[in-house]
């Protein structure tokens, strides 16, 4: 053994972390002993092999290895949440499945016919906070294309339902539904206000759904407290959701559809009066960097008080943006491009040292500081490999049309991505986005159809579907992947829409 490498060995043997102290005084089983002293001689043969790859090389293998039992064996959080699943046909009609976990019992469902979008509106309904309001439409007895409406309150926490607001009756769009197939009886989104003090409505009427309402009622009281008309005219159909900013602030986006196609976007900041306080309407001269196509994730900025809103070119003709907006008048303070090189943006997370990391569905994580609107990096992910992989040549970042279903934990550090088998990074793989590596990875599951966290990202759930169409809701451990329990769910679900942690209290 050459003194440079034995020098290393020992430099970096010293930077192994000890056990817990406990473990200095456990007794040793017997039985183990063999066992124990199999793998001592298998490392010291190892290290006789690997002289020559270089210092420290191996032992850094090693600690990677210790921290990735570490991290094993740190003991799955349990907990008791409520799973909202979507069910259904989307170019029809959906519910929502309610499952607890992890006993995966007593399914329950509540009537939604617009609560999770249809596929051309591209995402689901946005959640925050323990409270939804589901818009629902029901057969009046007035006529045969006449539907009495109301929102559905629901306890999320507690999965029951509660108060109703009526909304009046509405003739069935005929044209909306035909121009965009999985257009609902009552096209209508709604959102919730900071903690339940706000709800707020937007619905598209007429035809082609070029009329768009806009109304806000109490969180407490559920009293009306204020109404707007918005209108378009020209070609295609308008399909609408809104994003609660606060109490008392929220953004609606019209978006447009030609052929079936979304063209583009009319963005409105209102404040709780439903005055508009700015806007960015579907021409050349005023609207957002792709033409409006930008997700309704809208974040708020982690170092100011300001917003974040990520835009993105599916088609990749164009580069994307990430759009930082003033708190109270919601001008455009930065914009900092992002290169369509690195792929379609299938979301962001953000820290709290003021970093936010997009990843794209190359995969690429592009990382900017919100402190300065400056571009920190962007990268490809590559997959975090021991130091035997290494030895082979690394797996290029694969590219591809769509976007799979990808969440963050609460800390921005890490992202959960869900595809399908045959990618390199696995069904399911667990991301660093400070590093751009994927340091976890599956495909024991098949293909995924989503995935969500608990509240505080101690539990992970994923939709897996087999060949036969079957669903099973899977609960992870969110640090190694590792199966904690599963449920089957039949064919219906094709969604989650969210996840509660489950309270019996009033």
């Amino acid at each position: 053994m050459s003194s440079e490498f034995r020098d290393g060995f020992r430099r970096d043997l010293d930077e192994i972390p000890l056990p817990p102290e406990a473990d200095w005084t456990r007794p040793r089983a017997r039985a183990r002993s063999r066992g124990f002293g199999a793998a001592v001689a298998v490392l010291v043969a190892l290290v006789v092999v690997v002289g020559s790859l270089g210092a420290g090389q191996l032992v850094r293998a090693i600690r990677a290895a210790i921290e990735n039992q570490r991290a094993a064996s740190s003991g799955f959080v349990r907990g008791d949440d409520l799973i909202y699943l979507a069910e259904g046909d989307p170019a029809t009609q959906t519910m929502m499945v309610i499952l607890p976990m992890p006993g995966g019992t007593d399914f329950r469902l509540l009537a939604g016919d617009t609560y999770v979008g249809t596929e051309h509106e591209g995402d689901l309904m946005r959640i925050t906070g323990d409270w939804a309001y589901l818009p629902v439409a029901r057969a009046a007895a007035t006529g045969p294309d006449v539907y009495d409406t109301y929102l559905q309150q629901v306890d999320l926490r507690r999965g029951i339902q509660a108060g109703r607001i009526p909304t009046g009756s509405v003739t069935v769009t005929r044209e909306l539904r035909d121009e965009l197939p999985g257009t609902p009886i009552f096209p209508a989104a709604t959102a919730v206000g900071g903690d339940n003090a706000s709800v707020w409505l937007v619905r598209d009427t007429g035809a082609h759904g070029l009329t768009t309402l806009v109304d806000r009622f109490d969180g407490q009281t559920l009293a009306p407290l204020a109404h707007l008309v918005l209108s378009s005219s020209g070609d295609g159909a308008v399909r609408s959701q809104i994003v609660a900013l606060g109490n008392d602030r929220a953004a609606v986006i019209r978006q447009h559809f030609v052929n079936q196609n979304r063209v583009a976007a009319d963005w409105y900041f209102l404040d709780g009066q439903l005055n508009v306080i700015a806007s960015y309407a579907d021409d050349y001269a005023t609207r957002l960097p792709d033409g409006g196509l930008c997700s309704i994730d809208v974040k708020a900025d982690p170092a100011r008080a300001g917003w974040l809103i990520l835009c993105s070119d599916p088609s990749l003709t164009a580069n994307g943006a990430l759009i930082f907006l003033d708190p109270e008048r919601f001008s455009i303070e930065a914009t900092v491009p992002l290169q369509r090189e690195l792929g379609y943006a299938l979301g962001m997370a953000t820290t709290s040292e003021g970093v936010v990391s997009v990843l794209t569905n190359r995969p690429a994580i592009a990382r900017i500081d919100s402190r300065t609107h400056q571009p920190i990096d962007a990268r490809p992910v590559t997959a975090a490999r021991s130091w035997f992989e290494q030895l082979v040549p690394p797996i290029a970042a694969a590219k591809g049309a769509g976007g799979p279903s990808v969440v963050f934990s609460p800390d921005g550090r890490f992202a959960y991505l869900a595809s399908s088998p045959d990618r390199w990074w696995g069904s399911l793989a667990r991301i660093d986005l400070r590093d751009a590596k994927v340091v976890t990875s599956s495909t024991a599951l098949g293909a995924m159809a989503a995935v969500a966290l608990s509240p505080g990202g101690e539990r992970l759930y994923a939709l897996a579907v087999d060949d036969r169409d079957e669903r099973t809701l899977v609960l992870l451990e969110p640090q190694t992947l590792a199966v904690v329990g599963r449920t089957s769910v039949g064919t219906g679900p094709f969604a989650i829409v969210a996840v509660r942690e489950r309270t019996t209290v009033p």
